[in-house]
């Protein structure tokens, strides 16, 4: 073959024995659609409410202080561990302090102070009692409703301890019965990651407490609709081309369309008893567009049409791609019933998304929807049922793939395969794609990056045929894991956010996306790749993956191109499967500039991912 090209790289290198890659530039199996770097996200691990949501302060209206339940689905060894109870009350004097079921604004339970001769008040520390940053001359806004008359109150950010405050206003209250909403701004004189908020009251009477909000004040667009401006420059920071919203918050009865578009008010979650509708489609979509990314999300699956239709025509507003999901994870292998789903489950949930599927799309044609029967190749009979009845009015099919094993390509590949030869063999002229919305682990260490990136080779491999790949559950708090999915991309504490090593993955394949997918190989089982460029061949990029504890030599030759140099090599590695990034040292594992050493001895690192970019001489 002598249009075979060997990279001019060190001359020792090429001679030593290591892994052979061979590369065909002109063979293209596939366009590789640049919305494959996506995330999801779903209120669970407190992503949303206590994370992306602004709201510093937790337990909003005093809902926590109710008896704990658990949710029938929650996963073996939760608990019943709930989140939040985060208020404390204090008082001076004869001052009391109580939560008062019989009164409430929203939800059902209020907080009641009697300040008597003294003072009564109320503490919170937000999420896990980490406390509620503050620094030094940056405004906090806040409000707050009350019913009642006292002399006054005090609104306050305090030490931990409340024995030093660090800013405070005064407020009195108008005379009445009547809600009233009292807004506020607080600049500390000082700096401090883990602060508390309080509010007191004095002067005799009594007040009533209820949806008190606190976040910092506004920088930018984000910070007006309600977002975590650090966690949303997180988001463009992974480089994502996709988002996702959707997940088990969707099976909740509360959760309706209705709340979805309204203000903050409690509901029950799904993983936990008590969550905020602050956070939710609307600004979730708003968030999408501002960013200038397309997004999925989803709704229940038995919502009102009338509901949905009105969501539908509100989503006219934006000019991004929207992908509406009916439902999550329908007919899985549980039903709210008991036991494993049926061909009739699936019938009454595909009856369902033909109700809403033609009413959402007359009111805006430009949307798109996703079938959410969970994929189950063992129960083809449900598979093939779904696939006949909402075949026609859906563009997508989300698939669920487990990404904890670094050979999580290979199941991810199989999904694809199978999904693809079912859709195809009922109906040859289907126009049905897959979508990935969720990769699935139980991991946020060095071991789920290798899996995300070969993930992502399959992926690449399938073509336009899948939409997207979304690692699943965007954001984790630090040290916070509820129900075991302990796999977050971002993690955040009150005043910090970090890339594990699956996010800065994400960045590397997205920093690097070229459009075409051409034929590669390795001869070696531990280190997979793919191969791509762009349309006129100036660019080609290599994905490379050594999921072995040793380091592999590498010998490269391309095919069917001019003389290619070593433009760029990039390298995420760690001495270890199980590393992950701390908040002291959070870019412990992160890309490094590896082209000056690449050049003298190509070879790939332990367990690593590496990008290498060639230009044309």
């Amino acid at each position: 073959m002598k249009n075979l090209l060997v990279t001019a790289l060190a001359a020792a290198a090429l001679t030593a024995a290591g892994v052979n890659v061979s590369v065909d530039l002109a063979d293209v199996r596939a366009e590789v659609p640049r919305s494959l770097y996506g995330t999801g996200m779903e209120d669970v691990n407190h992503e949303i409410y206590g994370g992306l949501d602004a709201q510093r302060l937790w337990d909003e209206s005093f809902e926590e202080s109710l008896p704990p339940q658990v949710h029938p689905y929650a996963p073996t060894g939760s608990g019943g561990k709930q989140c939040g109870r985060q208020w404390e009350g204090f008082a001076t004097a004869d001052g009391v302090f109580v939560r008062d079921t019989a009164v409430a604004r929203l939800g059902a339970a209020s907080q009641l102070l009697m300040p008597a001769n003294g003072s009564a008040g109320v503490a919170n520390r937000g999420l896990n009692g980490w406390g509620v940053p503050c620094r030094e001359g940056v405004k906090m806004n806040g409000r707050f409703f009350a019913r009642g008359v006292v002399g006054a109150i005090e609104v306050m950010l305090q030490r931990q301890d409340g024995r030093v405050t660090y800013a405070k206003t005064r407020t009195a209250l108008p005379a009445g019965d009547a809600w009233t909403e009292i807004k506020f701004t607080l600049t500390p004189e000082v700096t401090d990651p883990a602060a508390r908020f309080a509010i007191v009251a004095s002067g005799g009477g009594r007040v009533w407490l209820d949806d008190v909000y606190l976040a910092d004040a506004p920088s930018g667009e984000f910070g007006r609709i309600g977002c975590r401006e650090d966690i949303v420059a997180a988001f463009r920071k992974e480089g994502l081309t996709f988002l996702r919203w959707g997940g088990s918050m969707v099976n909740s009865p509360d959760y309706l369309l209705a709340n979805m578009r309204g203000d903050r008010r409690p509901y029950r979650g799904f993983w936990f008893d008590n969550s905020s509708t602050g956070f939710m489609i609307r600004e979730f979509v708003e968030m999408s567009a501002l960013l200038n990314l397309p997004c999925a999300f989803s709704i229940h699956a038995y919502d009102k049409t009338g509901d949905a239709v009105a969501l539908a025509e509100w989503l006219k507003r934006f000019k991004i791609d929207i992908y509406v999901e009916i439902g999550n994870e329908e007919c899985a292998g549980y039903t709210p019933a008991g036991g494993r789903p049926t061909v009739p489950d699936v019938r009454r949930y595909c009856e369902n998304l033909r109700r809403l599927v033609p009413a959402m799309r007359r009111a805006n044609p430009g949307l798109k929807f996703v079938n959410a029967v969970m994929w189950q190749p063992g129960r083809m009979e449900l598979m093939e049922e779904a696939f006949r009845l909402t075949d026609g009015f859906v563009e997508f099919w989300d698939l669920h793939v487990w990404a904890g094993a670094v050979d999580a390509d290979v199941n991810t590949r199989e999904a694809i395969r199978k999904f693809k030869e079912m859709s195809r063999r009922l109906n040859p002229k289907t126009a049905m794609k897959a979508a990935i919305f969720e990769e699935n682990a139980y991991i946020h260490d060095m071991r789920r990056a290798i899996a995300h990136a070969r993930v992502l080779e399959a992926v690449r491999e399938a073509g336009d045929f899948v939409l997207t790949s979304c690692p699943a559950n965007a954001l984790q708090p630090y040290r916070q894991n509820d129900n075991g999915w302990d796999q977050g991309q971002i993690f955040f504490t009150p005043d910090k956010v970090w890339l594990q090593p699956c996010g800065w993955a994400q960045k590397m394949a997205s920093d690097n996306h070229r459009e075409l997918l051409v034929a590669s190989s390795s001869s070696d089982k531990d280190v997979s790749l793919s191969a791509t460029r762009d349309r006129d061949g100036r660019s080609v990029i290599l994905h490379l993956v050594n999921s072995a504890a040793g380091q592999k030599p590498l010998d490269l030759a391309f095919k069917g191109a001019p003389s290619l140099s070593l433009a760029k090599a990039t390298v995420l590695s760690a001495p270890r499967l199980e590393d992950r990034n701390p908040p002291h040292d959070p870019e412990r594992i992160s890309p490094r500039d590896e082209t000056a050493a690449f050049r003298r001895a190509p070879a790939l690192a332990p367990f690593s991912y590496t990008v290498l970019e060639f230009r044309r001489n």
